[in-house]
């Protein structure tokens, strides 16, 4: 059994001192991206490879609903991808990332801006967003996560290792990963909302539990601040 599951755990964590994080009080600073992680998103093409809005679109298969095999997917601006959609390579941008519809991906998942995903996308390498990311559906990544903005679930979102999130955890759904380290809150929303952590998971603001989206919207800057009062 996970040491660390939360189903309807309210109240706070205690890896923090009073104020807020716009309270110089407030002693916690989370750590902030190094050059290095900025650099390692800069793109790349190989001989041969072109930008992927660039590309002809008769490179995708004619057929309605046929899936659409890449070897990689990368981008100096947005992507907007639809699926069905199998990537051998990496899927990278160096804005956000909109996936709808059902994707598989061999390798990573990185976007300067945001990621989306309303279908089901499984990801066997890592998934980087400097943004915010939005699941409305399944995902399944099969080594870390890191997330510089915030994250927020409406479905199912596994993580066989860790997940790091910057901004505020929201989930309406399910939330399963091996680690987990918030360096704000985390929220759950309605009575079968949950998570579950195997190893201790260190979250840095307030622990909160919703009975709806709109009781969370309407509290979540009460209840943050209360947290620390």
């Amino acid at each position: 059994m996970p040491r660390g599951r939360s189903h309807r755990h309210a109240g706070t964590a205690a890896t923090y001192t009073e104020g807020g994080s716009d309270n110089p009080c407030f002693s916690y600073q989370p750590p902030s991206a190094s050059n290095a992680e900025y650099e390692d998103m800069v793109l790349t093409f190989e001989e041969g490879e072109i930008d992927y809005n660039y590309q002809d679109s008769s490179e995708s298969s004619g057929k309605p609903g046929a899936t659409k095999r890449k070897k990689s997917v990368k981008s100096n601006s947005c992507l907007d991808l639809t699926g069905p959609m199998e990537v051998d390579g990496s899927v990278k941008a160096m804005g956000s990332v909109s996936f709808v519809g059902e994707f598989s991906v061999r390798d990573r998942v990185e976007a300067y801006g945001n990621i989306a995903v309303s279908g089901n996308l499984t990801c066997s390498g890592k998934i980087k967003s400097f943004g915010n990311v939005d699941v409305t559906g399944y995902v399944y990544c099969g080594n870390k996560v890191q997330i510089y903005g915030k994250l927020t679930i409406n479905g199912h979102f596994e993580v066989q290792e860790s997940i790091e999130v910057w901004g505020a955890v929201t989930i309406q759904g399910f939330l399963k990963c091996n680690a987990l380290t918030a360096y704000a809150s985390v929220t759950t929303i309605g009575d079968e909302s949950c998570y579950e952590v195997v190893e201790p998971e260190t979250v840095w603001g307030a622990k909160m539990v919703r009975r709806t989206s709109a009781e969370a919207e309407g509290m979540q800057i009460e209840d943050t601040w209360g947290a620390y009062s």
